[in-house]
């Protein structure tokens, strides 16, 4: 038998969403708003860090991405 496994990681946008709605919900206690918060500095960091290794290979190859 073979095993296999399924990846069920949000993709960035539905993760986002998650996060905006966490956010959003009244009832959030400062711990939670401050580590959303952290969330989406984190994510911004990678995001930065993926932007930069895509523009780097696209410079090996000839082209810019935006």
């Amino acid at each position: 038998m073979t095993k296999q496994t399924i990846d069920i990681t949000p993709n960035w946008k539905t993760a986002s969403e998650i996060l905006i709605m966490a956010l959003q919900n009244p009832k959030l206690s400062k711990q939670g708003f401050d580590e959303g918060m952290a969330t989406i500095r984190e994510m911004a960091s990678k995001l930065d860090i993926a932007c930069k290794e895509l523009n780097k290979l696209a410079k090996e190859k000839g082209t810019k991405h935006d």
